[in-house]
């Protein structure tokens, strides 16, 4: 029951880290203390104080490596195509008007649209709170699974989340 709160309570967890390929076209802005990229392994690594804005999101890391596919070999020499995959670590933090997500290290992969959060996960929208070892995130269908290796009573692996019940009065209050 404590993963589908998780669920419920993420449900609205549907945009993937700025990096990912998103409907928006809205440009990516990268800064961090260094930048390195890697032509003949196909990855860009970008470290300390990493901060990725696109839109209203923001993605911040101590170190992001960008993976792109390899490709065969084209008239202008390069052999790397688009960005695959995307590894962020080091006080992981997603962030945009309507959501938190705070973990160790965060990995979206392109090609099954998911994003995995691992290393003490918390994740908040509004007041409720969830908190597990790894989010699982399917950007395409915004199903998401928080797991957690804390065992609690009975020796099984438990999840947490506090979810405060929205009342009628909740609605006609102003958003901040």
């Amino acid at each position: 029951m404590a993963v589908a709160i998780a669920a419920s309570l993420l449900g609205g967890l549907s945009a993937a880290p700025a990096l990912a390929q998103n409907s928006s076209s809205a440009p990516v802005d990268i800064s961090a203390d260094e930048q390195e990229t890697i032509s003949s392994q196909c990855k860009t690594i970008f470290r300390g104080a990493v901060e990725v804005l696109q839109e209203t999101s923001r993605l911040r890391a101590a170190k992001m490596t960008l993976y792109n596919q390899k490709k065969a070999k084209s008239g202008d020499g390069s052999g790397c195509g688009n960005v695959d995959r995307v590894e962020a670590e080091g006080e992981v933090f997603y962030v945009t008007p309507k959501q938190t997500v705070r973990g160790d290290r965060a990995t979206y992969d392109y090609a099954s649209n998911t994003i995995v959060v691992t290393g003490n996960v918390i994740a908040i929208q509004g007041q409720d709170v969830a908190r597990g070892d790894r989010m699982v995130v399917n950007t395409k269908t915004n199903d998401v699974r928080m797991e957690s290796t804390t065992k609690g009573a009975g020796k099984k692996n438990r999840v947490r989340a506090v979810v405060y019940p929205s009342t009628s009065d909740d609605a006609s209050k102003p958003k901040p």
